[in-house]
C-alpha cells in the first residue's frame, strides 16, 4: 500500500498503540488504521470517560499537527475518502473511507485524540449526530460573538446575569410578560397617522332596458375598392 498523502511511500506494518497495528509512513509520518485493526484494538479499550476540551489542556507544550487538506483516496480499497471535523475545540478534520471504513491520521492526530479522550471514539466523529452537535456549538459560538460585539462584555456579562436568575425565578413567565409590553408614550408626536384606505363604491350593472341609447348613423354606407366607406352625398334642394 502507498501513503494517502505522499502517494509514492509505501507504507510499513508497525504499532501506534498497544493491540493497535497500522501502516505507517516513514515520510509524512502518518497512520494508516484498517477498519478490522480499530474495532479490534477498541475491544481492549476500557472507557476512557468524557471528552476533554481543548483549554483543559496544557499548552505549554502544544502537540504539533500536520492536517493533510487535499482530497485523499483510500490506499486499501482506492475509493475517494470522506474527511470530518472532529470538533470539541480541535480544529483538524480526520479522514475515513466510507467503502471500506479504514482511517488515516496525519502527524500528530492521533495524539491529539488521545490528549482528549477522542481516540476511541473516531467511529462516531463520522456520524450524523456527532457533526450535528458540532454544528451547534458553532452556531452558539458566532450568536455569543453577535452579542458581545453589539452589547460589549459588562453589558453581555450583565445580561447573562439577569436570564440566570429569571431561569429560576418561579414567576418567570409573568415577568416575561411585563418586559414584553411595551407602554404608551406621551409624546404622540411621534405616532404617524394612518390612512385610511377608501374603497370606491361598485357600481351595479344596469339592466339592458335601462343602458343609454347610442346615436347610431343609418346613412347608407359605399363599399369601395381599396378605399374606407363613407356615406353618400344626397342632393340638396333648390333654393
Amino acid at each position: 500500500m502507498h501513503c494517502p498523502c505522499c502517494q509514492t511511500s509505501t507504507l510499513k506494518r508497525a504499532r501506534l498503540d498497544e493491540h493497535l497495528a497500522v501502516h505507517a509512513c516513514q515520510t509524512c509520518e502518518g497512520h494508516w488504521v484498517s477498519s478490522y485493526d480499530y474495532w479490534h484494538w477498541l475491544e481492549w479499550q476500557p472507557d476512557s470517560g468524557k471528552i476533554k476540551p481543548c483549554n483543559s489542556n496544557d499548552l505549554s507544550d502544544p502537540l504539533s499537527v500536520s492536517d493533510n487538506r487535499h482530497a485523499s483516496f483510500c490506499p486499501e480499497c482506492n475509493h475517494l475518502m470522506r474527511r470530518a471535523k472532529v470538533g470539541h475545540g480541535i480544529k483538524f478534520y480526520l479522514d475515513r473511507c466510507s467503502h471500506c471504513g479504514g482511517s488515516w491520521f496525519d502527524k500528530g492526530e492521533w495524539q491529539q485524540l488521545q490528549a482528549h479522550n477522542i481516540h476511541d471514539k473516531v467511529h462516531l466523529v463520522f456520524s450524523e449526530s456527532w457533526q450535528s452537535q458540532i454544528r451547534q456549538a458553532e452556531f452558539h459560538r458566532v450568536l455569543e460573538a453577535t452579542y458581545r460585539s453589539a452589547l460589549g462584555d459588562e453589558d453581555y456579562a450583565q445580561a447573562l446575569t439577569v436570564r440566570a436568575w429569571l431561569e429560576q425565578h418561579p414567576h418567570r413567565d409573568y415577568i416575561l410578560s411585563v418586559l414584553n409590553q411595551v407602554p404608551p408614550s406621551e409624546d404622540e408626536s411621534r405616532y404617524v397617522p394612518v390612512r385610511k384606505f377608501q374603497s370606491r363604491p361598485v357600481q351595479k350593472s344596469q339592466p339592458q332596458n335601462d343602458r343609454p341609447k347610442q346615436d347610431v348613423n343609418h346613412a347608407p354606407v359605399a363599399i369601395g375598392h381599396g378605399v374606407h366607406p363613407k356615406p353618400y352625398d344626397y342632393p340638396q334642394p333648390a333654393k
